[in-house]
């Protein structure tokens, strides 16, 4: 994770106390993820800092400065428009983020641009999977990929957010603009804060969702998506340091982003998961027929991994802190599941599937679906059974109140009051909040450049349900994949894993126990009795990854608590100095 930061005193009280908080700022930061290039501004006003930690990873820095300009993003955000080279790269990118044009980004960073008038922006990418939280209050105005160094500007104690902890138990991931800690929001889907020399705000985006997902007399225009994911493809691997991982399964998603990364000519180490060894055979079968196919120079090697109990080295404690350390709680719970390492430097690029729901109605691809749908008052109602919350506390439900309303209405405005408004619903929560290649500053999401978006809200509702959109791209992208069936993990398949021993109470089960013999902040949000129910399951030969997931819910809920306290020592130790 690669810290990025600024902060806008509004009153003479808070200038006053600007550099004190920024040193604190810069030490947090190397406590967690060590020193770095360490880049700082700072005026009467205005600190900005980014750590520029990546460059074993990334060519072009994450800080650039020119004629009294400022740009620092949490990673080199990747054109989709046109090849771009780390040499000419600044010269590529600066005059989009100049210009209001961070949708021709792909997604999956956050960035501040300081002009030389000392106005100040703060953006986040078209979809809002890159992280950035900010805190508003009469003194500051402060915006940072990373929520715990924002608690030295909330203008009280430190406190978690009850109701945003409700809505998390139900859905794995903080919703809309949610933080565990109250007082500081997520930036949503190409958000902006626009902040005056004069410490004025304003929120706004640079970029209309309509464009991308509006309803349209259009089909598919699944070339175009390929021509300019293959450009992303080239752009990911010449900005790059190292080569890069891309996974392959049997699935469907992987095997349409492989085809296009192989397809484009990057170099790659693709990677398959040996567990499951039909799904293990058909991804060698897939690479078989690639051998071959290679473009001049393009180095690729395929390797079968195999995870094991031997291979989780840290305990659940240094997960736990680790995990903490990074995010501060807005991360899914299976984090924890294996190691958590803070990152260095030297990372390298990770592809895979991720994003691929939102062309498989995601929702309403079971029999039934449609029609069930069509008796309610919206389509995004349907949606309430996947966040069903039998295991929650009456508090905790109270908590979901209107949100499937909210998530319509947010919708329509964007053009879509048709059954794609469940679609909708899956980019702008699922999508931008889940997948852990939300969380570092060496990950790249493929499958969300704007071509591909757009064509996958174009797509009519059986086309989806039916998956003609990753077979029209393998298709046209590596034909000779087209004739390779795919797998689909059964629940047979899910007990295998857990009998390998890979739960997280296998890995640490004295933790685990304690976790739950005293519990601190869960029994607000969860039902004392399931929870105790799923404690016996996962102990006996019927256990499944569902019974994991939710125990693994509850021991992170209860660490919110548990890294409150912590922060707002941190903060009492600061004001102190």
């Amino acid at each position: 994770m690669n810290i990025t930061f600024v902060c806008s005193a509004r009153t003479r009280r808070a200038r006053s106390l600007l550099p004190l908080l920024f040193d604190a700022v810069v030490e947090d930061a190397r406590a967690v993820f060590g020193e770095a290039v360490d880049h700082r501004h700072l005026d009467e006003s205005t600190a900005i800092f980014n750590a520029d930690r990546m460059a074993g990873a990334w060519r072009p820095s994450t800080w650039h400065e020119q004629d009294g300009e400022i740009i620092a993003v949490s990673q080199p955000p990747i054109p989709v428009d046109e090849d771009c080279s780390a040499d000419g790269y600044w010269d590529t990118v600066a005059p989009l983020v100049r210009g209001g044009r961070q949708g021709r980004l792909l997604p999956n960073h956050a960035g501040i641009l300081r002009r030389a008038d000392g106005s100040v922006q703060v953006w986040t990418d078209t979809l809002g999977l890159g992280r950035m939280y900010y805190v508003v209050n009469d003194d500051f105005i402060a915006a940072s990929n990373h929520i715990g160094i924002l608690t030295h500007f909330l203008d009280g104690p430190v406190e978690a957010d009850p109701e945003a902890i409700s809505r998390y138990v139900h859905a794995g991931w903080f919703t809309g603009d949610d933080s565990p800690i109250r007082g500081i929001r997520r930036l949503r889907e190409a958000g902006t804060i626009d902040v005056s020399p004069s410490g004025e705000v304003a929120f706004g985006e640079h970029t209309d969702l309509t464009e991308l997902v509006g309803r349209r007399d259009a089909r598919p225009d699944y070339e175009g998506m390929i021509d300019q994911t293959r450009r992303i493809a080239r752009n990911l691997d010449r900005l790059s340091v190292r080569t890069s991982t891309v996974y392959l399964s049997g699935g469907r998603d992987s095997r349409m982003t492989a085809a296009i990364w192989l397809s484009g000519g990057g170099d790659a180490r693709v990677i398959t998961l040996g567990t499951l060894e039909a799904e293990a055979e058909i991804a060698q079968q897939l690479m078989a027929e690639f051998s071959g196919l290679e473009a001049p120079g393009q180095e690729i090697r395929h390797d079968l991994t195999y995870p094991s109990p031997g291979t989780i080295t840290m305990s659940l404690e240094e997960r736990f802190h680790n995990a903490f350390s990074m995010w501060d709680g807005d991360a899914a719970p299976t984090n924890v599941r294996s190691n958590v390492r803070i990152p260095g430097g030297r990372a390298g690029l990770s592809i895979g599937g991720v994003g691929g729901e939102i062309m498989h109605g995601y929702y309403y691809h079971r029999p039934g679906d449609l029609e069930k749908i069509e008796k309610l008052p919206h389509p995004v109602a349907y949606a309430a059974k996947s966040f069903q919350g039998n295991l929650v506390t009456p508090e905790a439900a109270a908590g979901m109140d209107g949100f499937f309303d909210r998530n319509y209405e947010r919708a329509r405005r964007h053009g879509r009051e048709d059954l794609a408004a469940l679609d909708y619903l899956y980019l702008t929560e699922k999508f931008r909040r889940w997948g852990n290649q939300a969380l570092g500053s060496m990950s790249a999401i493929m499958l969300s450049g704007p071509a591909y978006v757009r064509a996958c809200f174009d797509l009519d509702p059986q086309d989806r349900i039916e998956k003609v959109f990753p077979d029209e791209i393998v298709r046209r992208a590596m034909p000779a994949w087209t004739s390779v069936p795919y797998y689909k993990a059964q629940i047979a398949d899910s007990k295998k894993s857990m009998k390998k021993k890979l739960s997280t109470y296998d890995t640490d089960p004295d933790y685990f126990q304690e976790a739950f013999r005293s519990p601190r902040l869960w029994p607000q949000f969860l039902r004392e009795d399931r929870i105790g129910d799923f404690l016996e399951i996962i102990r006996g030969e019927d256990a499944l990854p569902v019974h994991e997931s939710w125990l693994n819910r509850a021991m992170w809920v209860d660490r919110i608590g548990t890294h409150v306290d912590a922060l707002n020592r941190r903060a009492a130790e600061v004001r102190g100095r």
